[in-house]
């Protein structure tokens, strides 16, 4: 295992730990203030996680695979919301996450043809 998968498998989970915690807060932060930006926020979260997650396994390229992954827990996140009763399931989350999944998987190639020789061949 190459160290830049190690290391974005270590991020992977902080980020999904910490997008957990956030998810089922009562009252997360709202750091826009006056904008309530939750899609933009699911969005940006899972298109993150699935830049790390093709990091973190970079033996398996099967990107489908791994964005079925992190839409499932997309969905985990939207039925544990729905189970503390303070939070809501939406369908239009999951949408975004979606969103967010697919629009890495559109500018990935690019992406890793900029990234790949910086992290991996120095990795």
């Amino acid at each position: 295992m190459r160290n830049i998968e190690c290391f974005a498998r270590f991020v992977l989970i902080a980020c999904a730990a910490t997008i957990l915690f956030l998810a089922l807060s009562p009252n997360p932060p709202n750091p826009a203030g006056l904008f309530d930006l939750d899609k933009v926020n699911h969005v940006v979260a899972f298109f993150v996680l699935s830049l790390l997650a093709d990091y973190s396994y970079l033996a398996r390229s099967a990107l489908a695979q791994k964005g079925i992954a992190l839409l499932g827990f997309g969905l985990l996140i939207e039925g544990l919301q729905y189970w503390v009763g303070y939070r809501y399931f939406e369908i239009a989350d999951l949408v975004a996450d979606g969103g967010g999944i697919a629009l890495y998987g559109l500018v990935r190639n690019p992406a890793r043809a900029v990234l790949d020789p910086i992290v991996i061949d120095k990795g």
